[in-house]
């Protein structure tokens, strides 16, 4: 893992390897066929409608997206962890991505953000599930490797 001091680097490391996790997540229940949409399609919904997200491009502008905001969330996460103290890093991440789901899925798709919706719970709780590995494992992430980063002075 890259070592750094820098809080704005150390939590976008840390939001991309969450995001990692997730996607590995979320792209398993899509060529399982639990989930229709993946987060990639999703981020791609905010840009192209339906016909156009499984289109390569669109697919690669949802992958750029979705990404970007892996690291804002690293980095929210990271200036949480200084503010409020690293103990619980790994609670305190989960419960950044149950809010991070929440803010995007809920009032995403009922503002129509998106043209993707899910149309059942399973899809729901399954996205939600990878939305809880993204904080819990930037936050072991953050509480592992950098500690320097996020500590308060």
């Amino acid at each position: 893992m890259l070592k750094t001091k820098d809080l704005f680097l150390a939590g976008f490391i840390a939001g991309w390897a969450g995001n990692i996790a997730k996607e590995l997540l979320s792209w398993s229940f899509y060529l399982l066929g639990w989930v229709k949409y993946t987060c990639t399609h999703i981020a791609a919904g905010v840009y192209y409608n339906l016909e156009s997200i499984d289109a390569p491009l669109a697919l690669l502008i949802g992958a750029f997206t979705d990404w970007t905001l892996a690291g804002t969330f690293g980095v929210v996460l990271a200036l949480l962890l200084r503010y409020f103290g690293s103990d619980y890093a790994i609670f305190k991440g989960t419960a950044l991505g149950a809010l991070w789901y929440t803010l995007a899925f809920g009032a995403g798709m009922t503002l129509k953000i998106t043209r993707v919706s899910l149309t059942s719970p399973l899809p729901d709780s399954l996205l939600l599930l990878s939305h809880l590995i993204i904080g819990a494992v930037s936050g072991w992430v953050l509480e592992k490797y950098y500690q320097e980063a996020i500590r308060r002075y």
